[in-house]
C-alpha cells in the first residue's frame, strides 16, 4: 500500500498573538498559500496523486513563531528541493504550503514542528 500524502502548512503564530489579525483573516492566508501550492505544481506527479482522492485530502497545519523562523524552513525546503510556496499578505510572508508529498519524506524537515491547535 503506497503511503498517502499530505500537504503541510506552515503557519505563523504571531499573526494571531501579536498582530492581532482577525481568525477569519488568518484561515484566509492559508487558503491562499494552498491554493497557490496546488496550482504551482499542478502538473507534479505527487500532486495528481493527492488530488485523486479529493474526498479525502489530508493538511495539517504546523506552528512556526514569527515570519523569520517562517522564512528559516522556507529556505531549508528550497535548498532540499521540496516544493513548496511562500504565501505574501501586506509586504510580509505569512504562511508556507509545501506540496503534497509522503508523510515520511517530510518529517526530517518539518517533525519538530508542533501542530497549531
Amino acid at each position: 500500500m503506497t503511503e498517502r500524502h499530505v500537504m503541510y502548512l506552515l503557519l505563523r503564530a504571531d499573526l494571531l498573538d501579536g498582530l492581532r489579525w482577525p481568525l477569519g483573516a488568518v484561515f484566509t492566508q492559508i487558503a491562499h498559500a494552498a491554493t497557490a501550492c496546488i496550482w504551482t505544481f499542478r502538473e507534479d506527479p505527487e500532486v495528481a496523486a493527492y488530488m485523486t482522492d479529493m474526498d479525502n485530502m489530508h493538511k495539517v497545519t504546523l506552528k512556526v513563531p514569527d515570519e523569520k523562523t517562517l522564512l528559516e524552513h522556507a529556505k531549508r525546503l528550497a535548498d532540499e528541493g521540496i516544493g513548496h510556496r511562500v504565501w505574501h499578505e501586506d509586504g510580509m510572508a505569512v504562511c508556507v504550503a509545501v506540496k503534497p508529498m509522503p508523510k515520511q519524506k517530510l518529517k526530517p524537515f518539518l517533525g519538530n514542528l508542533p501542530l497549531y491547535k
